[in-house]
């Protein structure tokens, strides 16, 4: 397993975009990450199955993301290895390795599988790996492509948000964001259904464009840059926006975790705290996670503050995502935690891959799917206590 101090060494600020830190730093921070909290274990998280996916991100900071349609989960590596497995079982379906690296996927819809090269080529394979066609992307992508089965959406690193046809791969429409002079390492992936595509961006902004024309929606800032330096100014949205019924709940570094109105805009309600991730929304409770390390739970009716904890301060906790009545959330460190959404208890962890949890999990019925940074694929379920 890595020596937490030196692990941390080279992700406290997680690595800046823009200047693009290629090493660790020789000087310690003054933030260590917490010891790896005890869990009570009033529940038990169960295994369903686990794979080894070759080298997974292969020791780069990506943040590739296993996609899942109608019962199959599909993978991809840095280095070009892709595979599908049945997301029940985990059985293998089919492995190819392709020519290029991989720096962002996997995306899916009924039709293909869309992931980003190294040299910025967004390419379209079929369910069974076979290309479709590719189309050139500006500069690299970090986050998957999203399509809502007519367009296919791809964000890049300097703030740019392009639509695509999903049957031939040509270029609908662009937009451009004003970017800041620095930035962190990382994107939202954008959101879209069969109207709007909504996505945060470095500028601290939240954006609805039309998915068919490209044509702004609204817009919300969700941080105000303040401060002498750069680095005081960041106000990275590189949460995700999650979506439940007609509110957007998204967050921002030196922002706030916020719920806007989907068709709108308008802020719902707001709640400062410093966050790359976006929140959990269970049936009864709103779970974010801020860049500290610090987790909050919030009331989903009255938006009141349930509980707030520290145990996982400085582990990189990534995006937390409901199942049952807990949240589940993976750390630096490769373990995956499952925290009382009520109450904020970690009833239970376990140790997935120990070169750590970049992605968040992603939602299948009643579990979940995580990829970890050294290429291990797994299915969890999680048996509630009867408390």
């Amino acid at each position: 397993m890595r020596a937490p101090a030196a692990a941390w060494r080279c992700v406290m600020m997680y690595v800046l975009a823009s200047v693009v830190l290629a090493g660790c730093s020789s000087s310690e921070p003054e933030e260590q990450p917490a010891a790896v909290p005890e869990a009570s274990g009033d529940v038990e998280v169960r295994e369903i199955w686990s794979r080894r996916v070759a080298d997974g991100m292969d020791g780069q900071y990506l943040f590739l993301s296993p996609g899942v349609h109608e019962g199959t989960v599909y993978a991809a590596t840095e280095s070009g290895y892709m595979t599908a497995y049945n997301a029940r079982n985990g059985r293998r379906d089919w492995w190819q390795k392709l020519d290029e690296k991989i720096l962002a996927g996997v995306g899916v819809d009924s039709d293909h599988l869309y992931v980003v090269t190294r040299n910025g080529e967004l390419i379209a394979l079929s369910h069974k790996g076979k290309e479709q066609w590719r189309a050139s992307l500006p500069n690299e992508s970090l986050v998957a492509p999203r399509s809502n089965g007519r367009y296919v959406v791809a964000q890049t690193i300097d703030g740019e948000l392009l639509a695509f046809n999903q049957s031939n791969g040509d270029r609908r429409w662009q937009y451009d964001s004003n970017m800041p002079v620095l930035s962190f390492r990382g994107n939202a992936t954008p959101w879209l259904d069969g109207s709007r595509v909504i996505a945060g961006f470095d500028n601290g902004r939240v954006v609805s464009l039309d998915v068919r024309s490209g044509a702004v929606q609204w817009e919300k800032r969700l941080a105000e840059p303040a401060g002498r330096t750069e680095l005081e100014r960041l106000v990275d949205v590189d949460s995700s926006p999650h979506v439940v019924d007609d509110a957007v709940y998204v967050s921002a570094y030196q922002g706030s975790v916020t719920a806007l109105d989907l068709r709108s805009g308008e802020e719902r309600w707001s709640r400062e705290l410093s966050s790359l991730e976006a929140p959990a929304v269970t049936e009864d409770q709103i779970v974010a996670a801020g860049a500290d390390g610090t987790l909050v739970g919030f009331e989903r009716a009255s938006r009141n503050e349930l509980w707030r904890h520290r145990k996982l301060a400085w582990r990189q906790p990534g995006a937390p995502v409901s199942l049952g009545n807990h949240v589940m959330v993976g750390d630096f460190e490769g373990y995956l935690y499952a925290v009382d959404a009520a109450d904020g208890s970690i009833d239970a962890r376990l140790l997935v891959d120990d070169a750590g949890l970049r992605s968040p999990p992603i939602r299948f019925r009643d579990r979940v799917i995580v990829f970890g940074n050294g290429g291990w694929l797994a299915s969890y379920h999680i048996r509630e206590s009867s408390r």
